[in-house]
């Protein structure tokens, strides 16, 4: 076509149109603006913002509801911008064993870390190596500078290419991958959903995910139920 080619100009509509029919993201619509010289057609507001309250007040009911079982709220690079009372009680039991965590609010970075998630995670090479294959094709879906930077660190705490090389597990009996984790003499194991917004029109509210954790097992069900009461 002419656009292909360069023949033609596209308009900002034209390029809307593209973005649409290609399932775009805002953010990548914006990029796709941007680099034709137009301005981007959505806005990028800091989830702090007054306009972002109404978001932020749909976060804390959802992070609310959902004690006595932990749940915390994700942007794009997985940095943690809330936490709900099970999760925060979750983290001060493990700094009240381990000691201090890494001052990194980045999840992946947290159980990659021998000082944050790790030591406590069971089943760490399995879950790392999930988080890791994941991360892995999302910057090769979409290059990102941000997840660029990420998997350095992450280099620096493990071995990625073994991780990445890793098999799977054998045990496929249950339908999910489960973390695993030990606390205080108490096994742990609860496996999480992502969840986002269906109708947003701007680059941080689409961006956001709220992972809730499930128990796995009634043993979890209960530790998690005690701990709150």
């Amino acid at each position: 076509s002419f656009i292909e080619t360069g023949r033609s100009q596209p308009s900002p509509a034209m390029l809307k149109r593209l973005a649409l029919e290609m399932e775009l993201s805002c953010r990548d619509t914006n990029r796709l603006l941007l680099a034709a010289g137009y301005a981007p057609a959505f806005t990028e507001t800091d989830l702090s913002s007054n306009s972002m309250a109404p978001v932020r007040e749909a976060l804390s009911v959802m992070l609310t509801n959902h004690n006595p079982l932990p749940a915390v709220v994700l942007d794009a690079h997985w940095n943690v911008l809330m936490a709900n009372e099970a999760q925060q009680r979750l983290m001060g039991l493990m700094i009240e064993e381990r000691g201090l965590f890494p001052q990194t609010a980045n999840v992946v970075e947290l159980v990659f870390h021998p000082q944050g998630y790790r030591p406590f995670l069971r089943n760490w090479d399995e879950v790392a190596a999930f988080l890791l294959r994941r991360l892995h094709r999302d910057q090769q879906a979409r290059p990102d500078p941000a997840l660029a930077t990420l998997l350095d660190r992450l280099a620096e705490l493990a071995d990625l290419d073994a991780l990445l090389h890793q098999p799977p597990g054998n045990d496929h009996s249950a339908p999910m991958m489960a973390l695993d984790i030990e606390l205080a003499g108490q096994r742990l194991r609860s496996f999480s959903t992502l969840a986002s917004f269906g109708t947003a029109l701007d680059v941080v509210m689409e961006e956001l995910r709220i992972e809730h954790y499930f128990p796995a097992d009634e043993a979890t069900r209960r530790w998690f139920r005690n701990q709150i009461q």
